[in-house]
Formats: structure tokens, C-alpha cells, sequence
């Protein structure tokens, strides 16, 4: 099973490295602090170091977990805390220079705050504590602790490295971003440009049709059932469109009414049913995921009618857990298929729409039919 970009086993085998290294590193500084001098006590030096140790830990932990969102509005909050961690702990290694290495603690809340702050203020945060290091060392110890010091630049080095790598990343990303947006539209270009071509083809042969019958004294009936078939053409042509320019627009229904609109628009074009289907609890999905899944059943829906005339289709749409899944199957073609020049979005940009969000499309025959089936992260 994968989750994102990372499968089951990958969370399961980083989880337990990170408990262990937990676990190992808290019982290791425990038991130098049961060890150090002055020693832990409920009373004088020894009380500090107690409260300076309670303090440091509540206020590093509390940092960390209020701040891990990026966008949220208490991140700032988070910092402050972490700054707070700062101070207690370098409290402790002024109060224990010799203890249990508190200044660890300042070390974990350096690299948090340069990875959550701007270059420019992460930079600052860094050379200050190196400076108050070297002042504590001066004023509480024999001189600087050249190594305490060696270790704070290089962690200060390799989390501007780190934000710098970072920062490229969602560049990066929001490069991919663009492109992806200008492929949609190209995409949607296309697909306009077949919708109308489909569209407009079926209403030339019906009125063809009702022309001839009509020119010979043909059956009124027929014909007028030849202009009826081409009038809901038009109607469900010009429907389809409207949603592509929609999309173009970024305006993205909700997938279970879109879906069945498209049902009705292909009954409507086809005379033939299309059964839709919904499972699950239905509730607002991500913008991406909408989206794939509307472009999914569209694309697959002008499929069976360019593929597959004639045929019965079905939809099911799946509200899952922590995904959502869509399938549309026909029943084969029951009469000729009508040949359009021009290529649609198609199979190959419907995977790579699901992949792109770290979803699955699977597609293939079924019985006299056709399948596909989506599942995207949501």
C-alpha cells in the first residue's frame, strides 16, 4: 500500500528508527544528567537543573508540535517557544557547563527555527547563539569550548544548506506547477476542439439524414427524429464545452453532480443509459482530486461515444478513506464507429493527470467492453 511517495513499510521502518533513536538519546543524556555536576536535587544548584531541564523539554516539544504545520496560525507561536527552549537550555549549560549536555537541546531548536524562519533570520539566530555560547564558556568555564563551538557553526552551515535545498524544491514545484497548468489548458484546447468536432460531425450526418428524407417525401417522422438526434447533439455539445471552459476558469463543481450531468448529457447524445453509482460517504474532495476525477469520467464518457456507439455505460463513483476512486465501464459498440480526426486528452493523459497527484489508473477491456478506473489520494 503507498501512501504518497512513500510506501506502508517505509513509514513503518522510519517510525521505529525514530523511536529508537529517541529513546536511546533520552536515556543517554538521563544518565549523564544523574551523573553530572552539580547533580539534580530539590535544592539549590541542583533544583535550578531540574527546573532548567522540566522547562527546556516543555518548551522544545511544545514548539515543535505547535509549529510542524506550515501554514498554520500558530507557528509563530511555535517559534517563540523554540526560542524559549533556547534560553533555558543555554541557561543550563551556563548553570552545568560540565552537566549533561543541555546545550543539545539548543542545538534541536536552532535547526527547527532556521528551517521554519527566512534565510536572513535563521543566519542571525545562528550567529547569535554562537556568540553566546563563546560568552558563556568565557564567563562560566576555563575559555570557549572550541568543539561546542565548531559543532554550532556546522549545524548552522548545514541548515542554511538545508533551506536552501528547500527552497529550490518548491521552486521547483511551482515550476512543475506552471507547466502542468499550461498542459491542462493545452489539453483542454484539444478536447474542445474534439468535443465540437464530435459534436458537429453526428449533427451533420442526422441533418443529412432528415435533408434526404425530407427531399423525397421520406417519412416525416424519421426526419423529424433525425433533427431531434442532432438538436441534442448540439445541446450536449455546447453543455460540454461550457465545463471545459469552466475548468480552464478553475471552476470545479463538486464530482458527484458533475458526474451526473454527464450521465444525462450522454443519455441525452446516445439514447442509450449510463447507470451512475455512488459509494461511501460523499464529502468535498481537494481541488487536484476534483479535478482528476471530473476529467476522468468526461474523457472516458466521450471515449465510449467516439469508441464505442451504441453501448450501454456505467459509472461508480468510491468515497474511500483516505482516497477516492472512480470507475466507468461500457458494454461494447452495437453500431459503426463514426472515425474524427484528431486526438483527445486520451488514456495516456488521464494516467498522467492521476500519477501526478500520486494516484492510479488502470484501464483495459472488460467482457465486450471497456474499463477504466481511477484512484487518487484525497
Amino acid at each position: 500500500m503507498r501512501f504518497g511517495p512513500f510506501t506502508l513499510e517505509d513509514r513503518l521502518v522510519r517510525t521505529i528508527a525514530i523511536t529508537i533513536a529517541l529513546i536511546w538519546g533520552a536515556v543517554a543524556y538521563l544518565r549523564g544528567l544523574l551523573h553530572s555536576t552539580p547533580a539534580p536535587a530539590l535544592h539549590g544548584t541542583g533544583l535550578a537543573v531540574v527546573l532548567l531541564n522540566t522547562a527546556t523539554f516543555a518548551l522544545l516539544g511544545t514548539g515543535l508540535w505547535v509549529g510542524r504545520a506550515k501554514r498554520s496560525r500558530l507557528r509563530s507561536a511555535g517559534n517563540a517557544l523554540l526560542l524559549g527552549a533556547m534560553g533555558t537550555s543555554l541557561s543550563l549549560y551556563a548553570v552545568a557547563p560540565h552537566g549533561g549536555g543541555g546545550y543539545f537541546f539548543s542545538l534541536a531548536a536552532m535547526w527547527a527555527l532556521m528551517m521554519r524562519t527566512k534565510v536572513r533570520w535563521g543566519l542571525a539566530i545562528g550567529a547569535a547563539t554562537v556568540i553566546v555560547v563563546a560568552a558563556l564558556g568565557e564567563v562560566y568555564d576555563s575559555g570557549p569550548d572550541y568543539g561546542l563551538l565548531a559543532a554550532f557553526i556546522g549545524l548552522t552551515l548545514g541548515a542554511l544548506a538545508s533551506r536552501q535545498n528547500v527552497l529550490a524544491q518548491e521552486a521547483t514545484r511551482r515550476a512543475e506547477a506552471a507547466n502542468a497548468v499550461l498542459a491542462e489548458r493545452s489539453h483542454i484546447a484539444r478536447e474542445i476542439h474534439d468535443i465540437l468536432a464530435h459534436s458537429l460531425s453526428a449533427q451533420i450526418v442526422h441533418l443529412e439524414g432528415a435533408r434526404l428524407l425530407l427531399s423525397r417525401d421520406g417519412d416525416r417522422v424519421q426526419a423529424l427524429d433525425r433533427v431531434e438526434r442532432a438538436r441534442n447533439l448540439a445541446k450536449s455539445g455546447l453543455e460540454e464545452t461550457r465545463r471545459a471552459l469552466a475548468t480552464l476558469r478553475g471552476e470545479i463543481p463538486e464530482p458527484k453532480e458533475v458526474i451526473a450531468e454527464l450521465a444525462e448529457e450522454f443519455y441525452a447524445s446516445t439514447g442509450r443509459p449510463c447507470d451512475v453509482r455512488v459509494t461511501g460517504v460523499p464529502r468535498e474532495l481537494p481541488p487536484q482530486a476534483g479535478l482528476a476525477v471530473v476529467r476522468t469520467a468526461q474523457e472516458a464518457l466521450t471515449n465510449v461515444r467516439k469508441h464505442a456507439p451504441g453501448a450501454r455505460a456505467r459509472i461508480t463513483l468510491r468515497y474511500l478513506g483516505d482516497a477516492v476512486g472512480l470507475e466507468v465501464t461500457d458494454t461494447g459498440a452495437t453500431e459503426p464507429v463514426l472515425e474524427i480526426e484528431g486526438g483527445g486528452y486520451g488514456l495516456v493523459g488521464m494516467r498522467e493527470r492521476a500519477e501526478l497527484i500520486g494516484g492510479t489508473l488502470e484501464t483495459g477491456p472488460e467482457g465486450k467492453g471497456f474499463r477504466v478506473a481511477l484512484r487518487v489520494p484525497a
